[in-house]
């Protein structure tokens, strides 16, 4: 997320306003008896920060390897990033190998080097584009760059329609980023992308990565696992390692995490014939410094057959 001259006194107040994962989520539902399941894809979502050159102690040039140690690492199948400059995705792209990525800027201009993108990395030899396209998060969503409501700037996601090489399967890959100032402005995202999932995936099988910078106590997280048609997926699954972590780090190491952990980064998927395996938040740290001020939620995300 932008980071603002209050963030530390954020991080401070963190357990004040932010919700205990154990007392506010549903127990996860079970399997579903007698189907038979596809391998799980490894699905992240990640907050990369774009390129703050005022932060001389987080600047990417530093940040830059420690990104490279945890993507290739983790070896994402695919994963949604917010926030890079096209600069940023240059340089992370020589650390991929066998991957590519596809999406908009938050302005919907391609030459532009500092604007915020949300791309959508994913492997070339598993996954096959279809379709995609974008919308913006505002009362005039096909405008590109287009700011609405209370928003402090324009905000937007790119969604990419997948085939799966190995099965021929289909899937919809929703990636957000959801504005960090306008209360107003995330409530409406929310119902605006629940919207979109059912008017684009139209009942396949989908999931949305993003930095919503909405916890699991405010109206535009209950907008969307609510919605019936996405859930969550730290809820669906039994299972989590890290669970009682917050998301955003600040840059602050942290050794032991607070009482109760607000998760601002999510991944929702839509329920139906789809399974959660395992869900985890990736704290990572090198020589107790972070890639980034967001840590990675990956989780295993399988298909029925």
């Amino acid at each position: 997320m932008i980071r603002k001259p209050y963030f530390s006194l954020f991080l401070l107040c963190l357990p004040l306003f932010s919700l205990c994962s154990s007392g506010n989520d549903d127990p996860a539902p079970a399997p579903a008896p007698g189907k038979e399941w596809l391998d799980p894809i490894r699905v992240a979502t990640y907050n990369i920060q774009y390129d703050n050159s005022s932060d001389q102690d987080n600047k990417w040039t530093t940040r830059r390897d420690l990104l490279r140690q945890l993507l290739q690492s983790e070896k994402f199948d695919i994963f949604g990033a917010q926030e890079p400059y096209l600069t940023q995705i240059k340089d992370i792209e020589p650390f991929l190998d066998g991957y590519t990525w596809v999406g908009e800027n938050v302005i919907g201009d391609k030459t532009a080097q500092r604007r915020h993108y949300n791309p959508v990395f994913y492997r070339k030899d598993k996954f096959e584009v279809l379709d995609m396209g974008s919308f913006w998060y505002s009362e005039t969503p096909s405008a590109p760059g287009s700011k609405g409501w209370d928003s402090y700037s324009p905000r937007m996601c790119n969604w990419v329609h997948f085939r799966i090489r190995a099965n021929g399967r289909e899937f919809y890959h929703f990636n957000s980023h959801f504005d960090h100032i306008g209360t107003t402005a995330r409530a409406e995202s929310a119902k605006l992308l629940v919207a979109k999932v059912r008017e684009i995936a139209g009942g396949k099988p989908a999931f949305c990565t993003g930095d919503f910078n909405s916890n699991q106590n405010t109206e535009a997280y209950k907008t969307i696992a609510g919605s019936g048609i996405l859930a969550d997926s730290y809820v669906r699954c039994p299972s989590k390692t890290n669970g009682d972590w917050p998301t955003y780090n600040g840059y602050k190491y942290i050794s032991t995490p607070p009482a109760a952990a607000s998760r601002i980064d999510h991944v929702f998927v839509t329920p139906k014939d789809t399974k959660v395996v395992s869900w985890r938040i990736v704290n990572n740290s090198y020589n107790r410094k972070y890639p980034s001020d967001h840590f990675p939620v990956v989780i295993e995300w399988s298909l029925a057959e």
